[in-house]
């Protein structure tokens, strides 16, 4: 049987979880930097950086403090859907304007975007 979440815990969760993507994504960098060079390492944390900077963008929607608690669910559809909106805007300008090798920028995104479902995953019980 499913808990009830509440407010409080859920802003918990998605307060800690872009933290938690930028250690990782330090982390991945430092992989690069010593495996291939500087240039794969900034890559790798830039890659990083649009995952959780979309989380950002999810926890400040899903926070806000003027927003009705029972409007949970919408909160966080509707904060998944910016999350979206500012990854593709990230990686659109991150690959179009600047010359960030892809494989490094792919693997920190996905390194931080998995630690993201872990997150929730274990937190969500």
């Amino acid at each position: 049987m499913t808990e009830h979440l509440t407010l409080k815990e859920v802003k918990k969760t998605v307060v800690k979880i872009p933290i938690y993507q930028v250690i990782i994504g330090v982390l991945i960098a430092l992989l690069f930097f010593f495996l291939q060079s500087k240039s794969a390492a900034i890559s790798a944390v830039v890659g990083a950086l649009i995952s959780a900077l979309g989380s950002v963008v999810f926890a400040l929607i899903v926070t806000w403090p003027f927003g009705n608690p029972e409007s949970l669910v919408g909160r966080m559809f509707k904060g998944e859907i910016m999350k979206f909106v500012i990854i593709g805007l990230l990686f659109y300008l991150a690959i179009t304007n600047y010359g960030f090798q892809l494989m490094p920028l792919l693997i920190g995104f996905i390194a931080t975007l998995l630690a993201f479902w872990v997150a929730l995953l274990t937190s969500f019980k």
